[in-house]
């Protein structure tokens, strides 16, 4: 078996698969060589789990719960029937794949696989759909449906501010000791900026364009409802999903989240800058 180990901030997945691959960037970037928390076995079988009753189902997998076991099915590109099965079992973590995928492992579908939102939740760490950039040694995220200008704000603000980008898509949040930090992780959407980079959260700013720059802090359901519709929660456990939501819960409580209905231009990175007095 091929050990490659990955560190998200401070937790280390140990992924062991039959075969070797190659890493590429950006996933080469969270190679560690430290101990793990937590060890996911890749196997190739000829036939994967029999689809349990009572599955909740959407367009790419098939997800079920039974105690401390939970098993996902997943699809192959909304092809029918599935290719791969997750099964965890207490701290036993399998991802099987069918025989007929042999040699088609790589870094995307090994993380698309391996239950890495439920394998972080459970080590106080949310995934959410924002780009992350640095300054001055904090971070800030800006979240917003697709479409809306999220990677633009990261942009202007390492245009004008001097700001670094560190996710332009995706963002990993971690609670540590009271104090919510953010970072970045290997995927991210069509940005292709993915650095591994942490440090703790200045600011949230839920984006939305407009023909004038208007910024208002928000209440925390306000910020939560927000944080929520971009979390990533698809396949975890009840118990994995609720304290996700117990994170962000206090992300919005001690962290300042904003409104910022915007212009895509310098005005706003001032705006909001401003605001921040980072």
């Amino acid at each position: 078996m091929q050990s490659k180990k990955y560190k998200f901030f401070d937790t280390v997945i140990q992924v062991l698969t039959p075969e070797e691959f190659v890493d590429i960037e950006p996933y080469i970037n969270f190679l560690s060589d430290e101990e793990p928390d937590c060890t996911v076995t890749f196997e190739y079988v000829k036939h994967l789990p029999a689809l349990a009753e009572n599955v909740t189902t959407d367009s790419e997998i098939s997800f079920k719960v039974d105690g401390n076991k939970s098993m996902c099915w997943y699809r192959n590109h909304g092809k029918e029937g599935y290719f791969a099965c997750r099964i965890f079992d207490g701290e036993s973590y399998r991802v099987q794949v069918l025989e007929e995928h042999r040699g088609k492992l790589w870094n995307g579908v090994i993380f698309n696989l391996l239950g890495f939102e439920e394998i972080i939740a459970k080590r106080n760490g949310v995934v959410l759909h924002a780009s992350v950039v640095l300054k001055n040694g904090k971070m800030i995220l800006f979240t917003a449906p697709c479409g809306t200008g999220k990677s633009t704000q990261a942009d202007l603000w390492e245009k004008y501010a001097d700001a670094e980008i560190v996710n332009g898509d995706k963002a990993l949040v971690s609670l540590k000791d009271g104090t919510i930090f953010a970072g970045g992780l290997p995927f991210s959407g069509s940005s292709d900026i993915c650095r591994n980079i942490y440090a703790p959260l200045a600011a949230v700013v839920c984006l939305g364009q407009a023909k004038e720059n208007l910024i208002r802090k928000i209440s925390v359901r306000e910020a939560l409802v927000a944080l929520l519709q971009g979390n990533y929660r698809s396949g975890i456990t009840d118990e994995s999903s609720q304290k996700t939501i117990d994170i962000l819960e206090n992300l919005c409580s001690t962290v300042p989240v904003y409104r910022l209905d915007c212009l895509p231009d310098k005005t706003a990175v001032e705006c909001l800058e401003k605001e921040l007095r980072l």
